[in-house]
């Protein structure tokens, strides 16, 4: 159903415009140090969706930018209709890479690779084989898989859960335990707020919080040379409550601090207290944090992603994300209400990664 937002009148356009300005200007000020390692070195990202009329629209900033060579996947005429229709200055085989999805019925390796990777798990031959023709994000992941792309992006279309579950066979987990973890920022006005897990893990158990902590921990420290405040965050306030859910949240930021003794840690916390230092204070002085806490590790999916939402309604936060950690060639799944903008910033966010990765190989 159509919300009627904009279809609404703007009284002051001119303040609107400004604001519209501000708004952008905040997010790429924030992205502008992965924008520059991502132009230096550019990555090869494959796009499951090359049609979606946002991931088109993204493309003219991608390629400005300079932050990755793209590989769409789609058909070539119904891309440059598209892009026609929209007005982008781009051009198939130059600015970036068509690969319709029927060709790669032509090219036996990519449902050969992909039959590898699950045909112990009840998938024949020929259901690979159709998967790979009809599925774009297992075609994306088996092109990232054999080195043919460095990365890839999917999500615009589709349930996360389900793109999550056709990658997974396909591009392992780095975790011995395959264990992955997922984190937002959303950029407010008084600084970055780094949000985790609001799209993997359901309910984690206690060894789950410590290594979505320290994944969100490296995330920060890594991708935006940040330094994390970190709180875990529950209905519990230093106490207060005795249940399994607050006890877990304790018990992982008493072995977080032990592990981690460099980094400001703490828990288990209201997120008001998490937040405010006067509130936090006035609870208990000798909090291992100080100031505003920019990363918020959650108890589990619920209260991640119902904190988001509530976020970005009443908010003007831009989202940047989510961010797929724990994946050994780096896969990213989008959320159907990604703009264009967070498009770009998420392949910028990927692009700087595979540099960085590439840099601790050396």
């Amino acid at each position: 159903m159509e919300s009627g937002a904009a279809t609404r009148p703007i009284e002051d356009l001119e303040a609107y415009r400004h604001k519209l300005s501000d708004y952008v200007n905040s997010s790429r000020l924030f992205m502008q140090p992965n924008i520059n390692v991502a132009k230096k070195h550019p990555a090869k990202i494959v796009y499951a969706e090359g049609e979606n009329d946002d991931v088109l629209l993204s493309m003219q900033a991608i390629v400005d930018e300079g932050v990755a060579r793209p590989i769409l996947i789609g058909r070539q005429n119904v891309i440059e209709e598209k892009m026609q229709a929209m007005g982008l200055r781009l051009e198939p085989g130059k600015d970036f890479t068509v690969f319709n999805a029927e060709q790669a019925d032509l090219h036996d390796r990519y449902w050969q690779h992909y039959h590898q990777s699950v045909g112990r798990s009840g998938v024949a031959a020929d259901a690979a084989r159709s998967a790979v023709l009809n599925n774009s994000t297992i075609l994306a992941a088996a092109m990232v898989s054999l080195g043919e792309a460095d990365g890839m992006v999917c999500g615009k279309v589709g349930r996360f859960d389900t793109h999550l579950r056709d990658i997974r066979p396909i591009i392992r987990s780095t975790n011995t335990e395959g264990r992955l973890s997922s984190i937002c920022v959303l950029l407010l006005d008084d600084g970055p707020l780094f949000l985790a897990d609001p799209f993997v893990n359901v309910n984690p158990d206690e060894d789950g919080i410590v290594d979505i902590a320290k994944d969100a921990i490296h995330f920060v420290q890594q991708g935006f040379d940040i330094e994390p405040v970190v709180a875990l965050v529950s209905h519990s306030n230093f106490g207060t409550y005795e249940d399994e859910s607050a006890l877990k949240m304790k018990r992982a930021a008493d072995r977080l601090r032990n592990e981690l003794p460099d980094v400001q840690i703490d828990g288990e916390m209201h997120a008001l207290t998490a937040l405010n230092q006067d509130l936090r204070d006035s609870v208990f002085e000798g909090a291992n944090i100080k100031g505003r806490a920019n990363v918020l590790i959650m108890p589990n999916m619920d209260a991640a992603s119902i904190t988001l939402g509530m976020l970005r309604s009443f908010t003007n936060g831009r989202l940047i994300g989510p961010f797929l950690n724990g994946m050994e060639k780096p896969a990213h799944i989008l959320i159907p209400s990604v703009s264009g903008r967070g498009i770009l910033n998420l392949t910028a966010l990927m692009s700087a990664d595979i540099v960085r990765r590439a840099q601790q190989k050396r």
